[in-house]
This record gives C-alpha cells, structure tokens and sequence, in this order.
C-alpha cells in the first residue's frame, strides 16, 4: 500500500457501508429502469459524442462538458442519432453517473469515519443513500453528482493536505499525489459546474488555519492543485481557452442577484427544498445546530469546517438566480451529513446516550422509509 491511503482489511465497517451503498444503487437502478431519457440527457450524450470525436466548436455551447463526455464514453461504438435512440442508451449512458454516485456516498462514509468514527460515517451515508435528491441525481445524465464529488473532494482533501504538513519532509514534493487528487477533483468539478470555484478560497483559508507555520507550502501545494485542475477543465473544453472562460461566465455560479434575499419566491424554494423533499435531514440538522451551539464538546474544527461550507454555499444558493440555486443547494448537502454525524455521534457518546440513540434511530429510519418513499412518487 502506499503512504497515501490507511492500510485497512474490509472488515465489519467495510461491510456495512457497502450493504448501506448497495441499497444506494438499487434505488438508482430502479429509477434508471422507470425514466426514460430525457431531452436533456440526449443533448448531453449527442455534445459528448462530438467532442470525443473532436468536432470542431463542440464544447464551445458547453457549460458543464464533463457531463456529456462522461455520458458518451459508454456510447462512443454507437451511431445512433436523435431520431433513433436505441433502449440500451438509457443504461450504458447512466452507468457512468451511478458509479461516481456510489464513489461520493463513499467518499462522505470514508470523511465521516476519519474524523468522528464509524457510527458517523454509517449516519452520514445513510442520509446521503437515501436522499432522493442524490439517488435520482446519480440515475440520470445530470453534472450536479459530478459537481458535488469534486467540490466536497476538494474541501477534504486541502483539509488532509494541512494536516500532512506537520511531516519533517519536503511536503511539496512529497504530497505530489494529493496534489494529483486534489486537482482531479477540482479540474473534473469545475468541469461539471462552476460554483465548485467557491470552494478554493475556503480550502485556502482552512489550510492557512491548521498550519499557520507553514502557509506558504499550503498555499504552494493549493497552487498546484489548481494547475493540474485547469489544466483538466480545459481539456475537458476541448482545449479551448474561449469554450472554457464561456463555460464558466455563462454558468449561474457567479450570478448573484442581492434582491434574492428579500425574494418570496427564494425561501417558498428553499423551504420546499429542505421540508418537503428532506424533512428528515431538516429534523436532523436543527438539532445537531442547537446541540453545536449549547455544547461545547461538539465544537470544534470538524464539525465547524463542514458546517462553515454548509452555511456559504447555502448563503450563495439564496444569492443565486431563481435557476441557479438547486447546484448550490445539492453541493452543500453533504456537509451538512457530515456535519451532522459529527454533533449526533458525539450526543450518543454522552451520558444522554440511551435517549439520543433511540431519537437518531427513529429518525434515520423516518428518513429511509420517506425516501424511498418519495423516490416511488417521483
């Protein structure tokens, strides 16, 4: 194995968030099999294709290329047109999104154990599993589960790279392969959606945080992962300097319009969004807030680094026009999982145990039993 990963055998915890993971993918094979494609879908599939041809001025129309090349990869021995779209379009063009679905419900178990312990990564894959939001998202040709991996990969992996800057090494050279990781995913996110650029800045300013003796290696090694992912965006553009700076300027990402904040309209969404589609998380969350704010025990650096991500990018999804804040609300979710497994495994550490098991218990299933639930609805 090598430095960069734990030495781990698939043990016990490995079992259960894989039998957790595989409820994930039957949720999304069922909606695959239900949904036709969509107009949208076939559009990203048709662009993909033409850009892994390379035809000229493909990406050039393109806000979010990544998506129809990850569509069209399964596609490309086809030669099926928008007139003719054979059934197994449906599966082989999906495929991809249901892979880097189950690679993101992963990433979050993986985070979530890594700070707070195996009962937070289970709590915090479960919300995620069961999410609608994130079942139907990681079933169709969409870039939001694209974008939400690579903004939450590269959140993370800046908050690993600080820590490994404490090492007596040459920490440039020697995080070459987290570098690698971290503009992976930046390059690939920015590529799905630009709001993921919002995130830089934060990395940025929680790296100078954890190692205050050493910021100018973390903002080195930051740097760094910033070439390697522009460099990704702009193949993913087709190599294009004019396709990639329209790509980002005609996104939502920076439209911000300060009159959403006093909009009737921005919080019926909001609300409609987290009460009606995630009722449950909703449930969850208020009472890991008020337990962060009334209990010292559960503040600290990571609970407050996913909490503080959380609250900006909901902030940037009020600011954002009335079509683009969906993108900025589904990357905040998963910190908010986080998060919230964070504050909850803490609770059922205390001498309150016994009841915050029950109450987390009987909510967790609430929320399994209302999204698959929904998910039938839908």
């Amino acid at each position: 194995m090598s430095r960069f990963f734990t030495r781990e055998r698939f043990g016990s915890a490995q079992f259960i968030a894989s039998v957790i993971l595989f409820a994930f993918l039957l949720q999304c094979l069922w909606f695959c099999s239900r949904v036709p494609l969509a107009d949208r879908e076939l559009a990203f599939i048709l662009q993909g294709q033409q850009q892994w041809r390379l035809v000229a001025g493909s990406a050039h129309a393109q806000v979010s290329p990544v998506t129809g090349l990850l569509a069209a990869l399964p596609l490309l021995a086809s030669h099926a047109t928008e007139e003719r779209v054979p059934p197994y379009w449906r599966w082989l063009a999906r495929a991809p999104f249901m892979v880097v679905g189950l690679l993101f419900g992963a990433s979050i178990w993986y985070v979530a154990r890594r700070l707070y312990g195996n009962v937070a990564g289970y709590i915090a894959l479960t919300l995620y599993s069961f999410s609608p939001w994130f079942v139907i998202h990681s079933a169709v040709v969409h870039p939001e589960v694209i974008a939400g991996w690579g903004g939450f990969g590269v959140v993370f992996t800046g908050i690993g790279v600080a820590h490994s800057l404490y090492a007596p090494r040459e920490v440039v050279l020697w995080n070459w392969k987290r570098i690698v990781l971290l503009g992976v995913a930046l390059g690939v996110g920015c590529a799905a959606h630009a709001a993921v650029l919002l995130l830089v800045p934060v990395t940025l300013a929680f790296m100078w945080y954890l190692v205050p003796e050493r910021r100018g290696a973390a903002a080195a090694i930051l740097l760094a992962g910033c070439a390697v992912g522009g460099a990704i965006a702009w193949a993913a553009y087709g190599f294009s300097i004019a396709a990639l700076w329209h790509g980002i300027a005609g996104s939502h990402a920076f439209q911000m319009t300060p009159d959403s904040f006093s909009a009737p309209v921005t919080w019926s969404a909001l609300l409609t969004f987290f009460l009606r589609q995630q009722p449950t998380v909703t449930l969850l969350l208020f009472v890991s807030l008020v337990t962060f704010a009334a209990w010292k025990r559960a503040r600290f650096f990571g609970t407050a680094a996913p909490l503080l991500v959380f609250g900006l990018l909901m902030l940037a999804g009020i600011g954002a026009s009335a079509q683009g804040a969906l993108p900025f609300y589904l990357l905040a979710l998963p910190f908010a999982f986080v998060f919230t497994a964070g504050v909850l495994t803490d609770l059922l550490e205390s001498r309150y145990a016994p009841l915050s098991l029950g109450v987390v218990l009987g909510i967790l299933v609430g929320h399994i039993v209302i999204g698959v639930g929904g998910l039938l609805r839908m």
